[in-house]
C-alpha cells in the first residue's frame, strides 16, 4: 500500500513539473523580446521584457497570466522609469517615479484607480512615514 502512495506522489510531482516551462520570444532581428515561466500556457513567476536594442524594458511577477507584486519599468537606456505594485493585472499600491535614478514622485492606486499623488518626496515621506 505504501508503495502505491509513493508512486502516486511521484507521478503527481512529475505531472505538475512537466506543465511548467521557460518561454523565450524574439524580435525579427533576433534580439530577445521576453522570457519567463509558463504553467499550463499561463505566465507565472518572474518575467523579463526587452527593447529591440536588447536593453530591459520591464520586469516583474505574474500569477495566472496577471501582473502582481512589484514591477520595474525602464527607459530604453535601462534607466529606471518607475516601480509599480500590481494586483490582478491592475495598479494596486504605490507607483514610484524616477528621474536619473532618483525618486522624484509617487502615486497610490486602488485596483486601477489613482487615489493619491505626491509631487515631492518630502510630502510622500511625511504622509507615509517611510524612510529611504
Amino acid at each position: 500500500m505504501k508503495s502505491v502512495i509513493y508512486l502516486l506522489i511521484i507521478f503527481t510531482f512529475f505531472q505538475a513539473s512537466a506543465q511548467r516551462n521557460y518561454q523565450k520570444s524574439y524580435f525579427k532581428n533576433g534580439q530577445l523580446q521576453s522570457e519567463g515561466w509558463l504553467n499550463q500556457n499561463q505566465k507565472v513567476d518572474y518575467w523579463f521584457y526587452y527593447f529591440e536594442n536588447g536593453n530591459k524594458k520591464e520586469e516583474g511577477h505574474y500569477t495566472a497570466n496577471k501582473k502582481c507584486k512589484w514591477w520595474i519599468f525602464y527607459k530604453s537606456n535601462e534607466e529606471i522609469n518607475k516601480k509599480s505594485e500590481f494586483k490582478n493585472d491592475q495598479l494596486n499600491g504605490y507607483s514610484l517615479f524616477y528621474k536619473k535614478n532618483k525618486l522624484v514622485k509617487a502615486e497610490k492606486y486602488s485596483m486601477g484607480n489613482k487615489i493619491k499623488e505626491w509631487n515631492s518626496i518630502s510630502e510622500f515621506k511625511k504622509d507615509n512615514k517611510i524612510s529611504f
